[in-house]
């Protein structure tokens, strides 16, 4: 358990080191790096000018999967002001996970950050 704890730290510094790197997005909940140990690898972000929906339907694109919408967390997002702005997008990063799927997901992001799409909400 110990070493899976371990790696799984490793992957959530990679992520939020990834998801500081992407213009625009949000990310909640722990985010100073030398608290990621209280938290499990599991990130909620919104990305701006995009609806949640929208960014996972273009990582499904790049054959990344991640959840969007209120995970049944719907006082959390209510209270965020994000219910009615469709929720957040939530990725997760275990043990069976590498670094490269990290990488992965944030050439994506970065992709879809940049673009231009007609998925983009706009305001």
């Amino acid at each position: 358990m110990a070493a899976i704890e371990a790696y799984e730290l490793d992957l959530n510094q990679a992520l939020l080191e990834g998801f500081k790197s992407i213009p625009g997005l949000h990310l909640q909940g722990i985010t100073d790096p030398e608290r990621l140990n209280q938290r499990v690898p599991t990130f909620s972000f919104t990305l701006e000018g995009w609806h949640p929906r929208a960014v996972a339907e273009a990582l499904d694109k790049h054959n990344i999967y991640v959840w969007n919408g209120n995970y049944y967390a719907l006082a959390v997002m209510e209270r965020l002001g994000l219910e009615e702005h469709g929720g957040m997008v939530r990725v997760g990063a275990v043990h069976y996970n590498t670094r490269q799927e990290v990488e992965q997901l944030m050439r994506a992001l970065l992709a879809i950050a940049r673009s231009q799409s007609s998925l983009k909400v706009r305001h």
